[in-house]
């Protein structure tokens, strides 16, 4: 009997979306305002001299605002955090990756309009995205993108190629630990950072959790940081007041899934057999890794030549399995907006898949051959003297679907389809109604006598639509009722 598969993605709450839009609105009003204007241009020119003729109208990225000054010489400011710029050093420092040069970077105090830390880079002259070259040129200017399914392999491929020499360069830059970079005066980079990444924005944004609960410092270990992610989706689970849960069931779901993730962290099961294993002789290397880098990103001139990549926010140090993961942006289509789910998305990518790694094999035999990039430096030291080079561990990936262990962990509100379609048999075995009702045995005791009050706060809160701001001391002792 096939399991019944009534899951679908954890919804957002809608009601924190909603006022989420509403501050964003009240926000974006009071940026067209000329004395603000007027002290935004000054402070670009603080730190970029030369003879500016317009500022132009701000554009609202998906985390900053960007205002473009243009100059005689054409060039523009874009404010981005502390992180990202120190990931754009770095990879201008070690790759030949095209980033826009940075003027200046500041922070909140140092801005006289109050918007914020802000940073001051060139403005890079370019055609279209890559995403733009790559989509169905029959969809609406509004659609979201999706490849355009009668491209030519000419074109496909010469897109392709530079997405896998990106990649590759990215993989080749590491470090001893997992989290985010920073410069120090000298101009040196090093771990110091949290990982800082996509998902713990959206839990700040839409679950009102506090900061302090989120990871506060750099991993020494890939086992580690999958115990901190998996956290984070108890604590989604935890704090997010609406649209969590439809029902009693629905939520005993959401919550065994939670735990039973946790165990499989805890005990270093979700570490793919290509990660580094530390040891005196063989330190870890934990490659750059960017889950936003992607054709929209990817900025290219008249003839499809990229010329510059864009937003580097969610940049960070992390486990080599990651950059493993087969890129999922090759349809441009993520797999949880493909029509009719993961199943159908996995049918129409693999073929684009086959035709990456074609070109990323190529591109790795390029790079070992050049006398610029060390031939080692494209392959990832394993443990027992073993490497892997990244085309390599792409396709194991994919073959394993341990790609789905890394998408499932790094994005909360898409995990619980993931767990029991894909990861619970995978990992517990048959499942024949693909629920919870055939792992109660799994949990201990504490974990099952956690999950009755916890449920029913759940359903209570979803008869109920409020907004809920947590603070630190309250936000702990509700954690660790089920963190057990």
């Amino acid at each position: 009997m096939a399991p019944k598969l009534r899951y679908v993605s954890m919804e957002r709450d809608d009601l924190a979306w909603e006022e989420n839009d509403k501050e964003t609105d009240v926000w974006e009003r009071s940026l067209h305002k000329a004395e603000l204007y007027r002290a935004i241009a000054n402070l670009i020119k603080k730190y970029r001299p030369g003879e500016a003729v317009e500022l132009h109208k701000p554009i609202r990225g998906g985390y900053n605002i960007f205002y473009r000054l243009e100059y005689k010489d054409g060039s523009f400011p874009e404010e981005k955090v502390r992180y990202e710029v120190a990931a754009m050093r770095c990879i201008a420092a070690e790759t030949t990756i095209p980033v826009p040069k940075i003027y200046y970077f500041g922070t909140a105090a140092e801005n006289p309009t109050g918007l914020g830390p802000f940073m001051i880079m060139e403005y890079i002259e370019h055609e279209m995205t890559m995403s733009e070259a790559l989509k169905d040129p029959t969809l609406a200017p509004e659609d979201s993108h999706v490849l355009d399914p009668n491209i030519s392999e000419q074109k496909l491929e010469f897109l392709y190629r530079q997405m896998a020499n990106i990649l590759l360069q990215l993989s080749t830059v590491t470090f001893p630990r997992i989290g985010s970079l920073v410069e120090d005066k000298d101009g040196h980079f090093s771990v110091s950072g949290r990982p800082l990444i996509q998902n713990m924005n959206s839990l700040l944004e839409f679950t009102g959790v506090t900061p302090t609960l989120l990871p506060a410092g750099p991993y020494s270990n890939t086992d580690e940081w999958y115990s901190a992610l998996a956290d984070m989706h108890l604590a989604q689970l935890t704090f997010q007041h609406n649209d969590a849960v439809d029902d009693e069931d629905d939520a005993r779901d959401k919550y065994v899934a939670r735990q039973l993730f946790r165990r499989l962290a805890s005990e270093g099961r979700l570490t793919s057999e290509f990660e580094p294993k530390e040891d005196d002789n063989n330190p870890p290397k934990f490659p750059l890794y960017s889950s936003d880098l992607r054709p929209s990103n990817v900025l290219i001139d008249k003839d499809f030549r990229v010329v510059g990549v864009i937003d580097w926010e969610f940049a960070y140090a992390a486990p080599a399995q990651f950059s493993f993961d087969p890129p999922w942006w090759l349809l441009l289509k993520a797999p949880e907006c493909w029509p009719d789910g993961y199943t159908p998305w996995m049918e129409a990518y693999e073929p684009r898949l086959k035709t990456f790694l074609h070109i990323l094999e190529d591109e790795e035999k390029k790079m070992q051959a050049s006398s610029e990039i060390s031939s080692g430096l494209t392959r990832l030291s394993l443990s027992n003297d073993r490497s892997v080079t990244l085309s390599q561990g792409m396709r194991k990936s994919w073959e394993n679907k341990t790609w789905m262990i890394n998408y499932a962990a790094r994005n909360s509100w898409e995990f619980d389809f993931l767990f029991w379609r894909f990861l619970d048999p995978k990992y517990f075995g048959p499942n024949e109604e693909g629920d919870h009702h055939a792992r109660l045995g799994l949990l201990t005791e504490k974990e099952l006598e956690a999950m009755e009050p916890f449920i029913e706060m759940k359903v209570a809160e979803s008869k109920e639509r409020i907004l809920v701001q947590w603070d630190h001391d309250r936000a702990t002792a509700q954690l660790a009722k089920v963190m057990v």
